[in-house]
């Protein structure tokens, strides 16, 4: 709201920004009802504020109806007068809250559904040591990753190409004008219960995973190349296939049925589900080149160089 400075109306008489607002707000609703509703305050302490008004004044501001209220003569000159003054007012506060919030240090950074990467973010909480700072962490699919650090809204984007996703990829990329900076590589993993029939198996073959059903994450595009999965082959290849949203329901899915599901096969400790295990995809051709993508060009800002590091630390550690 705003704060009670006084400012003369008629000499020898104060009102308040605080009372101006009031009575604009009034004006505004045509109801001191509503108008209370919108102020957040009772409509006895509105109406009180609106008669001390009048009464240091020495006018009516309003006619007052069964049906609301309107404006007096009096009432008019005043809200012709007042208006500037709270618009100024308000101008001046809307100055100074963008200038505080351009002293804030941002950073937000998308991410396929990676549990490494919600443990680097953790890391890189705990190492901030900004004294004003907005960061933000969004798990979704890689199409939208794409799409956030394109559109600026995220400056960081968390993603993996393989061998048979890399050249439609990176020609989506120069066409945004990406780049995409290579972290780690890493060969892709099957996702199961520890209690699956094939779980004992050292290594297991795309083949064995068809006679499960398999749970992937849903796609706003439909284009398989957008998809981690993409590396056991296509959805069609399975005869019974499971989507869901999130990487805590994909866990719970795996835990309690016999689901399958491939990908990089990092899973923290805290992060990942000690319900699962992953085994190794024998006969993957694809391997997952994990990396980051940046607007091309422009150079990292440290608290990026910050995350990054962390996160190239952890995947190292794999």
């Amino acid at each position: 709201m705003f704060p009670e400075h006084r400012v003369f109306v008629k000499e020898g008489t104060t009102v308040t920004l605080l009372q101006m607002s009031y009575i604009i707000e009034v004006e505004r609703c045509g109801s001191i009802n509503r108008a209370a509703q919108s102020l957040f305050i009772s409509q006895s302490a509105l109406s009180t504020a609106i008669a001390e008004v009048e009464k240091e004044l020495g006018i009516t501001v309003f006619h007052r109806t069964n049906r609301g209220v309107s404006l007096t003569d009096d009432g008019r000159s005043l809200i012709a007068m007042i208006t500037p003054i709270v618009e100024a007012s308000r101008k001046i506060n809307r100055y100074y809250s963008e200038q505080n919030a351009e002293d804030r240090v941002r950073l937000s950074i998308s991410s396929q559904r990676y549990p490494f990467c919600a443990q680097a973010f953790v890391e890189f909480l705990h190492l901030i040591d900004e004294p004003r700072v907005d960061v933000s962490l969004k798990e979704t699919e890689m199409s939208s990753v794409i799409s956030e650090v394109s559109s600026r809204q995220s400056e960081l984007g968390i993603m993996f190409v393989s061998n048979m996703t890399e050249h439609f990829i990176r020609h989506i990329l120069d066409e945004k004008h990406l780049e995409f900076f290579e972290l780690s590589t890493i060969k892709p993993q099957v996702y199961m219960r520890k209690e699956h029939p094939l779980a004992k198996e050292r290594s297991v073959r795309i083949e064995q995973l068809f006679d499960f059903p398999y749970v992937m994450f849903t796609q706003v595009e439909a284009n398989m190349n957008y998809a981690e999965e993409a590396i056991a082959g296509k959805a069609s290849d399975f005869a019974r296939v499971v989507y869901v949203n999130d990487r805590a329901t994909i866990y719970n899915i795996m835990a309690h049925t016999d689901c399958v599901s491939t990908g990089s096969g990092v899973l923290p400790v805290g992060y990942g589900d000690d319900r699962l295990i992953s085994v190794p995809l024998a006969d993957a051709e694809n391997e997952m080149r994990i990396g980051y993508i940046h607007l091309r060009g422009l150079p990292l800002t440290a608290l990026e160089q910050q995350f990054v590091d962390i996160l190239r630390r952890i995947l190292d550690n794999v």
